[in-house]
Protein backbone atom coordinates (compact mmCIF):
# COMPACT_ATOMS: atom_id res chain seq x y z
CA UNK A 1 0.00 0.00 0.00
CA UNK A 2 1.35 3.44 -0.98
CA UNK A 3 0.82 6.51 1.20
CA UNK A 4 1.36 10.10 0.03
CA UNK A 5 2.00 12.83 2.62
CA UNK A 6 1.29 16.28 1.19
CA UNK A 7 2.69 18.69 3.77
CA UNK A 8 5.99 19.47 5.43
CA UNK A 9 7.06 17.34 8.40
CA UNK A 10 10.09 17.35 10.64
CA UNK A 11 12.49 14.41 10.53
CA UNK A 12 11.11 13.21 13.87
CA UNK A 13 7.51 13.20 12.63
CA UNK A 14 8.51 11.49 9.38
CA UNK A 15 10.08 8.70 11.39
CA UNK A 16 6.94 8.45 13.50
CA UNK A 17 4.79 8.13 10.39
CA UNK A 18 7.06 5.45 8.98
CA UNK A 19 6.74 3.53 12.22
CA UNK A 20 2.94 3.91 12.15
CA UNK A 21 2.63 2.70 8.57
CA UNK A 22 5.15 -0.11 9.08
CA UNK A 23 5.81 -2.05 5.88
CA UNK A 24 3.78 0.25 3.66
CA UNK A 25 5.56 2.60 1.30
CA UNK A 26 5.31 6.28 2.14
CA UNK A 27 6.10 9.28 -0.05
CA UNK A 28 6.74 12.74 1.39
CA UNK A 29 5.97 15.92 -0.59
CA UNK A 30 7.21 19.05 1.15
CA UNK A 31 5.38 21.57 -1.02
CA UNK A 32 2.90 21.53 -3.89
CA UNK A 33 3.12 24.57 -6.14
CA UNK A 34 -0.14 26.01 -7.43
CA UNK A 35 -1.07 24.83 -10.91
CA UNK A 36 1.26 21.84 -11.01
CA UNK A 37 0.17 18.41 -12.23
CA UNK A 38 0.04 15.42 -9.87
CA UNK A 39 3.34 13.57 -9.61
CA UNK A 40 3.83 9.85 -10.18
CA UNK A 41 4.01 9.03 -6.47
CA UNK A 42 0.62 10.64 -5.87
CA UNK A 43 -0.95 8.78 -8.79
CA UNK A 44 0.10 5.41 -7.40
CA UNK A 45 -0.94 6.08 -3.79
CA UNK A 46 -4.01 4.63 -2.06
CA UNK A 47 -3.92 6.91 0.99
CA UNK A 48 -3.34 10.67 1.00
CA UNK A 49 -2.44 12.54 4.17
CA UNK A 50 -2.74 16.27 3.58
CA UNK A 51 -4.61 18.78 1.43
CA UNK A 52 -3.73 18.09 -2.18
CA UNK A 53 -5.17 20.29 -4.98
CA UNK A 54 -8.79 19.36 -5.69
CA UNK A 55 -8.09 18.79 -9.38
CA UNK A 56 -5.54 16.08 -8.53
CA UNK A 57 -8.15 13.83 -6.92
CA UNK A 58 -10.19 13.21 -10.04
CA UNK A 59 -7.00 12.26 -11.93
CA UNK A 60 -6.17 9.37 -9.61
CA UNK A 61 -7.47 5.83 -10.05
CA UNK A 62 -5.83 4.57 -6.86
CA UNK A 63 -7.07 6.81 -4.03
CA UNK A 64 -9.37 5.23 -1.47
CA UNK A 65 -8.91 7.51 1.54
CA UNK A 66 -7.83 11.13 2.04
CA UNK A 67 -7.02 12.36 5.53
CA UNK A 68 -7.08 16.16 5.39
CA UNK A 69 -4.79 18.13 7.67
CA UNK A 70 -7.56 20.68 8.18
CA UNK A 71 -11.12 20.80 9.44
CA UNK A 72 -12.22 22.84 6.42
CA UNK A 73 -13.36 21.30 3.16
CA UNK A 74 -14.09 24.41 1.09
CA UNK A 75 -11.51 23.84 -1.63
CA UNK A 76 -13.14 20.51 -2.50
CA UNK A 77 -16.77 21.67 -2.82
CA UNK A 78 -16.73 21.52 -6.62
CA UNK A 79 -15.64 17.88 -6.83
CA UNK A 80 -17.94 15.36 -8.50
CA UNK A 81 -19.43 13.97 -5.29
CA UNK A 82 -21.42 11.23 -7.05
CA UNK A 83 -18.22 9.62 -8.28
CA UNK A 84 -16.36 10.22 -5.01
CA UNK A 85 -19.09 8.63 -2.87
CA UNK A 86 -18.29 5.27 -4.43
CA UNK A 87 -14.58 5.74 -4.72
CA UNK A 88 -13.00 7.92 -2.04
CA UNK A 89 -13.51 8.49 1.65
CA UNK A 90 -12.43 11.91 2.90
CA UNK A 91 -11.87 12.65 6.58
CA UNK A 92 -11.10 15.96 8.25
CA UNK A 93 -9.56 16.79 11.62
CA UNK A 94 -12.81 16.53 13.53
CA UNK A 95 -12.72 18.39 16.88
CA UNK A 96 -8.97 18.88 16.45
CA UNK A 97 -8.87 22.68 16.73
CA UNK A 98 -11.66 23.31 19.25
CA UNK A 99 -9.45 24.14 22.24
CA UNK A 100 -6.88 26.26 20.43
CA UNK A 101 -9.34 28.25 18.30
CA UNK A 102 -11.81 28.86 21.12
CA UNK A 103 -9.01 30.11 23.37
CA UNK A 104 -7.83 32.44 20.60
CA UNK A 105 -11.37 33.81 20.22
CA UNK A 106 -11.65 34.31 23.97
CA UNK A 107 -8.32 36.15 24.06
CA UNK A 108 -9.54 38.45 21.28
CA UNK A 109 -12.81 39.20 23.05
CA UNK A 110 -11.01 40.04 26.29
CA UNK A 111 -8.46 42.11 24.40
CA UNK A 112 -11.18 44.40 23.06
CA UNK A 113 -13.11 44.64 26.32
CA UNK A 114 -10.07 45.22 28.50
CA UNK A 115 -8.36 47.58 26.04
CA UNK A 116 -5.31 45.40 25.37
CA UNK A 117 -5.49 46.07 21.63
CA UNK A 118 -5.28 49.82 22.26
CA UNK A 119 -2.51 49.55 24.82
CA UNK A 120 -0.30 47.72 22.33
CA UNK A 121 -0.74 50.56 19.83
CA UNK A 122 -0.09 53.19 22.50
CA UNK A 123 3.08 51.40 23.55
CA UNK A 124 4.38 51.44 19.98
CA UNK A 125 3.65 55.19 19.84
CA UNK A 126 5.18 55.73 23.33
CA UNK A 127 1.98 57.55 24.26
CA UNK A 128 0.66 57.54 27.84
CA UNK A 129 -3.04 58.25 28.39
CA UNK A 130 -3.70 56.37 31.63
CA UNK A 131 -6.73 57.26 33.76
CA UNK A 132 -8.97 58.70 30.99
CA UNK A 133 -9.05 55.21 29.45
CA UNK A 134 -10.44 53.56 32.56
CA UNK A 135 -14.03 54.54 31.77
CA UNK A 136 -13.72 53.13 28.26
CA UNK A 137 -12.79 49.62 29.42
CA UNK A 138 -15.66 47.14 29.51
CA UNK A 139 -16.41 43.78 31.13
CA UNK A 140 -17.34 40.50 29.45
CA UNK A 141 -19.86 39.86 32.20
CA UNK A 142 -23.52 39.42 31.10
CA UNK A 143 -22.88 39.91 27.39
CA UNK A 144 -25.22 38.50 24.72
CA UNK A 145 -23.40 35.99 22.53
CA UNK A 146 -24.60 34.90 19.09
CA UNK A 147 -22.94 31.76 17.74
CA UNK A 148 -22.97 31.27 13.97
CA UNK A 149 -22.49 27.54 13.77
CA UNK A 150 -22.38 25.27 16.78
CA UNK A 151 -19.67 22.78 16.01
CA UNK A 152 -16.87 21.78 18.34
CA UNK A 153 -15.19 25.21 18.40
CA UNK A 154 -18.24 27.20 19.46
CA UNK A 155 -19.28 24.45 21.85
CA UNK A 156 -15.91 24.73 23.58
CA UNK A 157 -16.10 28.55 23.58
CA UNK A 158 -19.61 28.29 25.07
CA UNK A 159 -18.07 26.29 27.92
CA UNK A 160 -15.33 28.90 28.46
CA UNK A 161 -17.85 31.77 28.51
CA UNK A 162 -20.28 30.29 31.02
CA UNK A 163 -18.49 31.69 34.11
CA UNK A 164 -19.04 35.20 32.71
CA UNK A 165 -22.81 34.74 33.02
CA UNK A 166 -23.34 35.48 29.34
CA UNK A 167 -26.56 34.65 27.49
CA UNK A 168 -26.40 32.62 24.28
CA UNK A 169 -28.23 32.21 20.98
CA UNK A 170 -27.29 29.81 18.22
CA UNK A 171 -27.64 29.99 14.45
CA UNK A 172 -27.56 26.67 12.62
CA UNK A 173 -27.94 25.76 8.96
CA UNK A 174 -31.76 25.61 9.16
CA UNK A 175 -32.32 28.64 11.40
CA UNK A 176 -35.01 31.06 10.20
CA UNK A 177 -33.66 34.25 8.53
CA UNK A 178 -35.97 36.50 10.56
CA UNK A 179 -34.67 34.99 13.81
CA UNK A 180 -31.09 35.50 12.64
CA UNK A 181 -31.60 39.18 11.82
CA UNK A 182 -33.38 39.82 15.13
CA UNK A 183 -30.55 38.26 17.11
CA UNK A 184 -27.85 40.13 15.16
CA UNK A 185 -29.49 43.41 16.22
CA UNK A 186 -29.15 42.69 19.94
CA UNK A 187 -25.94 40.63 20.06
CA UNK A 188 -22.93 42.04 21.90
CA UNK A 189 -20.60 39.45 20.36
CA UNK A 190 -21.07 37.51 17.13
CA UNK A 191 -18.80 34.48 16.73
CA UNK A 192 -18.72 32.82 13.32
CA UNK A 193 -17.32 29.31 12.99
CA UNK A 194 -19.04 27.83 9.95
CA UNK A 195 -17.69 25.82 7.02
CA UNK A 196 -17.75 27.18 3.51
CA UNK A 197 -20.90 26.08 1.72
CA UNK A 198 -23.08 27.64 -0.98
CA UNK A 199 -25.33 29.01 1.78
CA UNK A 200 -22.56 30.65 3.81
CA UNK A 201 -20.65 32.43 1.01
CA UNK A 202 -21.29 36.18 1.34
CA UNK A 203 -23.74 35.66 4.20
CA UNK A 204 -22.52 38.80 5.98
CA UNK A 205 -22.86 41.57 3.42
CA UNK A 206 -24.00 45.19 3.62
CA UNK A 207 -27.53 44.33 4.75
CA UNK A 208 -26.59 42.14 7.71
CA UNK A 209 -23.58 44.19 8.77
CA UNK A 210 -25.91 47.19 8.99
CA UNK A 211 -27.85 45.36 11.72
CA UNK A 212 -24.92 45.21 14.15
CA UNK A 213 -25.04 47.27 17.34
CA UNK A 214 -22.56 50.15 17.69
CA UNK A 215 -20.79 48.47 20.61
CA UNK A 216 -20.75 44.94 19.16
CA UNK A 217 -17.82 42.67 18.37
CA UNK A 218 -17.63 40.54 15.24
CA UNK A 219 -15.38 37.46 15.19
CA UNK A 220 -14.85 35.28 12.11
CA UNK A 221 -12.94 32.03 12.58
CA UNK A 222 -14.61 29.88 9.93
CA UNK A 223 -13.98 30.87 6.32
CA UNK A 224 -13.13 34.23 4.81
CA UNK A 225 -15.82 33.82 2.15
CA UNK A 226 -18.52 34.33 4.81
CA UNK A 227 -18.15 38.11 4.80
CA UNK A 228 -17.91 41.09 2.48
CA UNK A 229 -14.61 42.51 3.72
CA UNK A 230 -15.20 45.93 2.12
CA UNK A 231 -18.41 46.36 4.12
CA UNK A 232 -16.71 45.31 7.34
CA UNK A 233 -13.89 47.79 6.70
CA UNK A 234 -16.49 50.56 6.30
CA UNK A 235 -18.09 49.68 9.64
CA UNK A 236 -14.77 49.65 11.46
CA UNK A 237 -13.45 52.81 9.82
CA UNK A 238 -16.59 54.72 10.86
CA UNK A 239 -16.48 53.25 14.41
CA UNK A 240 -19.93 51.78 13.72
CA UNK A 241 -19.02 48.71 15.82
CA UNK A 242 -16.64 48.17 18.70
CA UNK A 243 -14.26 45.92 16.81
CA UNK A 244 -13.65 42.76 14.83
CA UNK A 245 -11.23 39.86 14.81
CA UNK A 246 -10.52 37.89 11.66
CA UNK A 247 -8.57 34.68 11.74
CA UNK A 248 -9.53 34.02 8.12
CA UNK A 249 -9.61 36.35 5.13
CA UNK A 250 -10.75 36.03 1.54
CA UNK A 251 -7.15 36.10 0.28
CA UNK A 252 -4.32 34.52 2.25
CA UNK A 253 -1.71 35.75 2.72
CA UNK A 254 -2.89 39.33 2.50
CA UNK A 255 -1.13 41.55 -0.03
CA UNK A 256 0.74 44.50 1.45
CA UNK A 257 -1.73 46.81 -0.29
CA UNK A 258 -4.78 45.17 1.31
CA UNK A 259 -6.84 47.74 3.27
CA UNK A 260 -7.36 45.28 6.11
CA UNK A 261 -3.80 45.99 7.28
CA UNK A 262 -4.62 49.62 8.07
CA UNK A 263 -8.20 49.08 9.20
CA UNK A 264 -8.82 50.39 12.76
CA UNK A 265 -10.36 48.34 15.55
CA UNK A 266 -9.37 45.09 13.84
CA UNK A 267 -7.27 42.18 15.03
CA UNK A 268 -5.84 39.92 12.31
CA UNK A 269 -4.64 36.59 13.69
CA UNK A 270 -3.44 35.39 10.26
CA UNK A 271 -5.13 31.98 10.28
CA UNK A 272 -3.10 30.89 13.31
CA UNK A 273 -6.07 30.48 15.66
CA UNK A 274 -5.80 26.71 15.63
CA UNK A 275 -2.07 26.62 16.21
CA UNK A 276 -0.19 25.13 19.12
CA UNK A 277 3.35 23.95 19.76
CA UNK A 278 2.39 20.30 19.23
CA UNK A 279 -0.03 20.83 16.34
CA UNK A 280 1.88 18.76 13.75
CA UNK A 281 2.60 15.92 16.16
CA UNK A 282 -1.07 15.75 17.10
CA UNK A 283 -2.06 15.67 13.42
CA UNK A 284 0.19 12.65 12.99
CA UNK A 285 -1.46 11.01 16.01
CA UNK A 286 -4.90 11.73 14.53
CA UNK A 287 -3.80 10.07 11.29
CA UNK A 288 -2.45 7.11 13.25
CA UNK A 289 -5.81 6.52 14.92
CA UNK A 290 -7.64 6.61 11.59
CA UNK A 291 -4.97 4.53 9.84
CA UNK A 292 -5.50 1.72 12.34
CA UNK A 293 -9.25 1.92 11.70
CA UNK A 294 -8.74 1.99 7.95
CA UNK A 295 -6.57 -1.12 8.00
CA UNK A 296 -9.10 -2.98 10.14
CA UNK A 297 -12.09 -1.78 8.04
CA UNK A 298 -13.62 0.27 10.86
CA UNK A 299 -15.55 3.53 10.55
CA UNK A 300 -13.19 6.50 10.24
CA UNK A 301 -13.25 9.49 12.56
CA UNK A 302 -14.14 12.79 10.88
CA UNK A 303 -15.73 11.25 7.80
CA UNK A 304 -17.09 14.07 5.63
CA UNK A 305 -20.60 13.97 4.25
CA UNK A 306 -19.81 14.79 0.64
CA UNK A 307 -23.35 15.99 -0.03
CA UNK A 308 -23.29 18.55 2.82
CA UNK A 309 -19.62 19.44 2.39
CA UNK A 310 -18.71 19.01 6.07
Amino acid sequence: MNIYVAFDLSKKNKLKLKKITKNNRIFFKKEIKKGTSPDKNFLKSEIIFGNVPAEWISKSKKIKWIQLESSGFGEYLNLDFKKLNNKVRITNLKDFFSQSVSQTILSGILSFYRGIDRFIILKDKKKWIGDPLRNEIDLLLNKKILFFGYGFINQKLHHYLKPFNCSFDIVKSKTNSLFIDQKIKVADIIVCCVPETKKTIGFFGKKRFSLLKKDSLFMNFGRGSLIDEKELIKLLSLNSIKGAMLDVTENEPLKKSDPLWSCPNLILSQHTGGGSNEEILNKVKFFESNFIKYCSHQSLNGLINLTKGY
